[in-house]
């Protein structure tokens, strides 16, 4: 990927008219093929619930078997990159800050749908500080260790945004990446000031005690936004739409039925070995889109904050419509 943004040089993006027209309003989904059609899906292993929904409560969704065979397999954030880019997966789960830099250097992929919004409702996890460590809100951030899961993730856009907004240049703290299963014990250790720990980690911190919570994403950037979303390659929803939208109509009834009852689902997917116990039981995860659509003028939003946080240059983003599959996108 650091060879592909180097070799595209500076891309300036072009804000295209929205595309009202729904595509998958003309696709068959009524006759299915002699064969499903496989979607080889790169997971990241973490928010996708209701995705997982679609093989762990397969029964639900026959639309898998039937028009598409889903075969998730988990990858690291960088492999599952390089396996789009080398056309071994059809689709994901990416961040949007990933999205952004695979579009911009010319990755054949788009966002069709979000899976976890940054939003008031969302469950994330937090920013968090030892009780004892004297370390408050992101105004007390000057010069302080700031635990994150590394350069260009979503958690250091996070920092970079409520640095800015408590008025302090995102420069003046000194960033740790580190490991999501290493923050907790980073943090107790007196190694950083300050840890950001998904929902599982929060949860156990708090039951642990001795932690606080100083700062929700969504304090963070003051701005509604997917974190995370699913993208397919082009490719293969203009070789294969129906598979594409049968997968698509699942995965919106995965999404009503996660809503409706979501603490009777827990056990299938723990069942499926996509969670354990104790992720089962670490709260409300929350932040789901209605219906799994992409706000595309939050996303926008999101963007400009990004560049006057100084996360990303103006050179290197692009404009929140060039994120969107035309015409198969969910949004809004």
């Amino acid at each position: 990927m650091i060879a592909l943004v180097a070799a595209a040089g500076p891309i300036f993006a072009s804000a295209q008219a929205p595309s009202a027209k729904d595509e998958c309003a003309n696709v068959d989904l009524a006759a299915a093929p002699a064969q499903p059609v496989p979607i080889r899906y790169g997971l990241t292993g973490g928010g996708e619930e209701p995705l997982a929904l679609l093989w762990a409560d397969k029964a639900s969704y026959p639309g898998n078997g039937r028009f598409y065979s889903l075969e998730p397999q988990k990858y690291a954030s960088n492999d599952r990159m390089t396996a789009a880019q080398a056309g071994q997966i059809d689709a994901g789960s990416i961040s949007l800050t990933a999205l952004i830099t695979g579009v911009r250097v010319g990755l054949d992929l788009r966002a069709v749908a979000s899976i976890v919004e940054t939003s008031d409702q969302d469950n994330q996890g937090a920013f968090v500080s030892l009780i004892d460590g004297g370390v408050g809100d992101a105004a007390q951030w000057k010069n302080k260790r700031i635990g994150y899961y590394g350069p260009n993730t979503i958690s250091e856009y996070w920092v970079k945004s409520a640095l800015r907004r408590a008025g302090l240049n995102p420069a003046e703290a000194r960033y740790v990446s580190l490991p999501p299963p290493a923050q907790e014990q980073a943090l107790r250790n007196h190694q950083i000031d300050v840890a950001w720990l998904s929902r599982q980690f929060l949860a156990k911190a708090e039951k642990t005690g001795g932690v606080k919570v100083v700062l929700r994403p969504m304090q963070a950037t003051a701005q509604a936004h997917p974190s995370t979303l699913v993208f397919f390659t082009r490719q293969f929803v203009n070789a294969h739409p129906q598979a594409y939208c049968a997968w698509r109509r699942d995965y919106q009834k995965a999404l009503e039925n996660w809503r409706a009852g979501r603490d009777g689902l827990y056990a299938k997917l723990i069942a499926a070995k996509y969670l354990t116990p104790a992720a089962a039981d670490a709260g409300s995860d929350g932040g789901r889109a209605e219906g799994g659509r992409i706000n595309v003028r939050d996303v926008q939003a999101t963007i400009e904050d990004m560049v006057g946080a100084g996360f990303l240059p103006a050179a290197r983003t692009v404009a929140a419509e060039d994120l969107l599959m035309k015409g198969y996108a969910l949004r809004k």
